[in-house]
């Protein structure tokens, strides 16, 4: 850290994609999402932690999805590890609120992107 100061604000934000419904979902396309999404937000915030210590405290920005609240007819990886964030972070939330460790989800609607226009850019998709 001493080439770049202290660390007291990360954001864990990841995009990806599967549009599987529950039984077209294999256990790879399942760990796909869960890896980025989860895991991903699991591990930077985790070692962000002990920095952030150092500093007497800081705010930890976790990026989930408003399907990580509500669900669809189809992205059942998808919803189900936005929604492991949503709980991830009320969980971290509670044990480093006492150390000045924020942690907060912000849970945004889909947009229309590069990765998300083949699907989101066909009105005949179900959401």
């Amino acid at each position: 850290m001493s080439n770049f100061g202290k660390l007291d604000v990360l954001v864990n934000n990841a995009g990806t994609g599967a549009w599987h419904n529950v039984e077209d979902t294999t256990p790879e396309v399942w760990d796909a999402p869960m890896d980025v999404h989860a895991k991903g937000t699991f591990l930077g915030t985790k070692h962000a932690i002990p920095e952030m210590r150092k500093v007497g405290g800081g705010s930890i920005i976790n990026i989930s999805s408003i399907y990580g609240i509500i669900g669809s007819p189809r992205s059942t990886a998808y919803h189900a590890a936005k929604g492991a964030i949503r709980l991830f972070t009320k969980s971290a939330a509670i044990q480093y609120a006492k150390e000045n460790i924020r942690v907060n989800s912000v849970h945004p609607g889909y947009a229309l992107t590069p990765l998300t226009e083949g699907f989101f850019g066909n009105p005949g998709q179900p959401e």
